[in-house]
């Protein structure tokens, strides 16, 4: 019995979300919320329930609309480990769309609001995890700054069409799928694959009339806080070294050596989180793996930057009893529980 392809579909706004779904739903259409797990159950029960009642030879489809707290990376995930697990065949999930107000995000990326945190974090979601991004409301956007949007969105999801809202007006309209679209949420953002590749710090942007350039920040050694704190605050800011649009990857800070971090930026919104992973961790990132992109970014400035925020020869043979002495601004992560394995001497 062929299954009933899913297509997840999300937004920061349940209309809109709701609006594209009627025009590619042709079928079947199903709303959920709450955790990922019970997002997960309720749709393959749902189409559980479309495949006895069609017959393994209907033409059928389930467009299913997620709530915008709904991790949608995780539950296409879910979908697909049960599919295999049942059917060894994981290819269940068509599309995942995410509408997104372009006005709205460029709002984000582009007025320096520094306190939307929330928002920030799940256009993120939206873009890097979707092979459709749908956008709508760019009548408010100059020329120039649709371009942009377009060229970071194509960075952010390479994997990903971008179209237009109003051009979606049926299930015709969005690509041919195979059904393998889970396969993406794994590694498909741009960040990953630009620090999983073997390539260069630097690459050029898409056109003549793309001002984007893309880097990639590799080193071992550990940051100091105080002077990486000087380089967030100075260098990294928008202004003569361009303005960074995003950036994302893994950190390590000096005067937290059990930790590894998470670096994340949109727009003007830096966020440095702790991993779930101890920095003793076979698997752990070492040392500095970040991935940035912007409008005329000045590489090489901001690549000397961050080269002298790291630990100096010295700075590094005193060793982590001395650099957890060091004053460090950021905001205090959580102590990490020694029992979830050792901790080194």
């Amino acid at each position: 019995m062929r299954p009933a392809a899913t297509t997840l579909v999300t937004a920061l706004h349940d209309a809109d979300a709701v609006r594209v779904a009627r025009r590619i739903g042709s079928g079947h259409r199903m709303h959920v919320q709450g955790d990922a797990l019970a997002a997960a159950r309720g749709i393959a029960a749902r189409r559980d329930q479309l495949d006895r009642v069609c017959g393994p030879d209907a033409d059928h489809d389930l467009v299913v609309t997620l709530a915008p707290e709904v991790d949608v990376r995780a539950v296409g995930m879910l979908l697909a480990n049960a599919a295999r697990s049942e059917t060894g065949d994981d290819r269940v999930l068509r599309h995942v769309v995410a509408v997104l107000r372009a006005d709205d995000v460029a709002h984000l990326l582009w007025s320096d609001v520094d306190d939307a945190f929330v928002a920030a974090e799940r256009v993120v979601a939206l873009v890097e995890y979707a092979t459709v991004v749908a956008l709508d409301r760019l009548e408010p956007l100059s020329g120039r700054r649709r371009r942009a949007l377009v060229a970071l969105l194509h960075r952010m999801a390479p994997q990903a069409a971008i179209v237009t809202a109003p051009a979606v007006r049926g299930p015709l309209d969005l690509p041919a799928s195979n059904g393998g679209a889970a396969r993406l949420l794994a590694s498909g953002a741009g960040w990953m694959r630009a620090l999983s590749s073997d390539a260069g710090r630097t690459d050029t942007g898409r056109g003549p009339q793309d001002d984007l350039v893309t880097m990639r920040y590799r080193e071992p050694l550990p940051f100091h806080p105080g002077r990486l704190a000087d380089v967030i605050a100075n260098d990294l800011a928008a202004g003569a070294n361009g303005r960074v649009l995003r950036s994302k990857g893994f950190f390590r800070l000096a005067s937290r050596p059990d930790h590894v971090g998470s670096w994340s930026s949109f727009g003007a919104m830096l966020a440095l989180d702790p991993t779930a992973n101890p920095s003793w961790d076979e698997d752990a990132p070492v040392g500095q793996a970040i991935w940035f992109v912007g409008e005329r970014l000045d590489v090489h400035v901001v690549e000397r930057a961050l080269d002298g925020a790291l630990l100096t020869s010295e700075e590094l043979l005193a060793g982590p009893d001395v650099w957890r002495r060091w004053p460090d601004p950021f905001p205090v992560w959580p102590a990490l529980d020694p029992s979830h394995g050792h901790r080194h001497d």
